[in-house]
């Protein structure tokens, strides 16, 4: 019984001892099968990117527009105020200003803004003005006498030229009527109003020479007649009366006489009518075409100086021919007319009347 518990001790004995060498044998295997070492642990590297500062974009500074202005006072001529409130208005818009019209100098904000001011006669004192303010560009239009300085322009500063006006007028009556029956009637109390009618008489020779009618009357033309500047109906009427009598076909009315009453009656008698302004509706039939200065003209000669900041400069008043008839005036007589016009401003023709004085020189 001893010796079979001592060979069941020996059993335990064996078995656990070959349990252990298993044990170790397995964890062995296991150590020797993982050849590759457990990954290191490293901090990953985190990139960093850094930004300079910078501004942030601010929206630029809004500022007024530049801005041209009309100063045309009350006594201002009503149709050239309206002409060059059009034509300003169009050349602001076109390069990026605004436009306003006022009537008195006190009207005026100067600030950074204020780029060009135009000043219509009469003369509110543009000159002094322009010193105060050598920023901005000035133009004076039809101020007589006008001196031009660095910022102070002018247009017609030698005044209208009556005796051109006249001169085209007697030119156009002469080649539009038959037998040469024209006729003028002008202020008398005026050197301008001279000016005119002597004007009218050396166009109207510079066409058709001696002017000897073929037909009579045989009486010298052009014939003229001469009003005082007021005058009433009696003295208007009187002097149509008279170009009526002497057969008078196409009569020139100098600008400022040339009242709705007198411009009436002599389209009820018949005549055909030269003048200086816009005719009313109801003078088309006997209107044949409009004489007067082309101030539009001489602003969009002279705006790209002022728009450069160039002043000092100076320009004769042009003449333009408007509201033409063409059952009255004719194309091709229109070509004739508008080629004496650009050579009478060009000085290839010479009125030979001295516009200050009105006097023949």
């Amino acid at each position: 019984m001893r010796d079979r518990n001592i060979q069941q001790l020996i059993f335990s004995l064996r078995f656990a001892v070959l349990l252990c060498l298993l044990v170790f044998s397995l964890h062995a295997c296991s150590a020797g099968g993982n050849r590759n070492p457990p990954p290191e642990t490293t901090a990953a590297a985190t990139a960093e990117i850094v930004t300079e500062p910078t501004d942030t974009p601010q929206p630029p500074p809004t500022s007024s527009p530049e801005l041209a202005v009309l100063v045309a006072p009350a006594e201002a001529d009503p149709e050239q105020k309206a002409a060059l409130e059009l034509v300003l208005e169009e050349l602001a818009l076109k390069d990026g200003m605004e436009f306003q019209s006022v009537s008195d100098f006190s009207q005026l904000e100067f600030n950074e803004a204020l780029r060009i001011v135009t000043v219509l006669a009469p003369d509110p004192g543009v000159s002094e003005l322009a010193a105060a303010h050598p920023e901005v560009q000035f133009l004076g239009v039809g101020i007589p006498g006008l001196p031009t300085t660095d910022n102070l322009s002018s247009i017609g500063a030698d005044g209208e030229r009556p005796d051109r006006q006249g001169f085209l007028a007697g030119y156009t009556a002469a080649v539009i009527s038959d037998d040469w029956r024209i006729g003028v009637i002008s202020p008398s109390d005026s050197a301008s109003g001279q000016a005119s009618r002597l004007g009218f008489i050396n166009g109207a020779i510079f066409y058709c020479g001696l002017c000897r009618p073929v037909y009579p009357p045989f009486i010298q033309y052009p014939q003229y007649a001469e009003i005082p500047s007021g005058a009433g109906e009696a003295e208007w009427q009187a002097a149509a009366d008279n170009l009526i009598a002497n057969a008078v076909k196409t009569v020139y009315v100098y600008p400022g006489i040339d009242g709705e009453g007198l411009l009436n009656y002599l389209a009820q008698a018949g005549l055909n009518i030269i003048g200086g302004i816009t005719p009313a509706a109801g003078l088309n039939d006997h209107w044949v075409a409009s004489i007067q200065p082309d101030l539009p003209a001489a602003l969009r000669e002279i705006w790209p100086a002022l728009m450069n900041g160039e002043g000092g400069k100076s320009l004769a008043s042009p003449i333009s021919i408007t509201n033409q008839n063409e059952q009255l005036f004719s194309p091709g007589r229109q070509g004739l007319v508008k080629k004496t016009l650009s050579e009478l401003t060009a000085d290839y023709i010479d009125t030979g009347v001295d516009p200050l004085t009105g006097t023949l020189k």
